[in-house]
């Protein structure tokens, strides 16, 4: 074996330092991967083990995409109609208490985490996420992308308790905040019944609080986003506010509206209905308009108004 020489050596220093530089690159890459991991991961691990008593099964369900039929079998079309992406599924139990059960469902955006939540909503907002409410053991809430429900079984004074305990605490652990959607800030306020609100895409979605057609006459999908709001007028009429791509799209969507809803009104966008209430209908942009069951014909056109000067329009 020769002897190295000083010609030799910076090929060897070059190669160690090599070594060290790819093996010091590798372990920057690694732990940067960990934290990510971790960052992914924190909605499964940073939650409370225990609260009030109650200890975690350290067992965590999970589905995802369609597997949710397997869990909520004749509910999971509500979620995927929202984006559903997984759902973790967590039981604490103390002894001689009821189980809590909790769902955290990743909806992928702020949006339709908040959408889920208003799906069912019926209650008024009791203070936590983006949106909640309690009601006979049961809390629901949303904040970022996800939507959290937390159900006793049986309601008592210890387990209501740990419920609000144990939801504040995720809803804590949950970063960014998210906002609700910004559709909803174009409801006209006067009169407007918060807890009514309901957030949207799917055709099948509306027709679950309203009625309007067996067909998709209104063209709801993927691409548009739909508010539904009830007034505390007579009657407590809907507001139905519908988000399109385009102008052109829009347009498409009024037209088969007015065609299919309302074809024989004296006048274009208006109609007195069977029950005697009306309905009317406007276009505003890539905005679509519709109210139903208005006690007047003066109070539709006034919530039309209200909601052309929010879009900043002139009718």
């Amino acid at each position: 074996m020769p002897k190295a020489t000083r010609n030799d050596a910076p090929t060897f220093l070059n190669e160690r330092q090599t070594i060290q530089t790819f093996v010091t690159t590798t372990l920057v890459i690694m732990a940067l991967l960990s934290c990510s991991m971790a960052r992914l991961g924190t909605m499964v691990d940073d939650i409370p083990r225990e609260v009030n008593g109650w200890v975690a099964n350290p067992e965590v369900r999970q589905y995802e995409g369609k597997t949710l039929y397997k869990y909520i079998d004749g509910g999971a079309e509500l979620y995927l109609a929202y984006g559903f992406h997984k759902a973790y599924v967590h039981t604490y139990t103390k002894p001689g208490e009821p189980d809590i059960i909790m769902d955290i469902y990743d909806m992928s955006t702020p949006e339709d985490a908040f959408g889920v939540f208003t799906a069912e909503r019926e209650g008024d907002d009791i203070g936590i996420g983006t949106g909640s409410e309690y009601e006979g053991g049961l809390l629901r809430f949303s904040k970022g992308r996800f939507f959290v429900s937390i159900m006793t079984h049986e309601e008592k004074r210890q387990s209501r308790k740990a419920v609000l305990s144990l939801a504040r605490a995720v809803a804590n652990a949950i970063q960014p905040i998210g906002e609700r959607p910004k559709l909803l800030l174009l409801l006209p306020d006067r009169g407007l019944i918060e807890r009514s609100i309901r957030y949207f895409h799917d055709h099948n979605i509306l027709s679950l609080n309203y009625y309007v057609s067996d067909e998709n006459i209104l063209h709801l999908g993927s691409h548009t986003e739909a508010v539904l709001a009830r007034y505390s007028a007579e009657g407590k009429p809907y507001l139905l506010l519908i988000h399109y791509p385009s102008v052109k799209h829009a347009k498409a969507a009024f037209r088969s509206f007015l065609h299919a809803y309302m074809p024989d009104a004296v006048e274009p966008g208006i109609v007195q209905t069977e029950n005697g209430t009306w309905t009317a209908v406007g276009i505003y942009s890539t905005f679509v308009a519709v109210v139903f069951e208005a006690p007047s014909d003066g109070w539709a056109r006034s919530i039309l108004e209200a909601l052309c000067t929010k879009l900043g329009e002139k009718r």
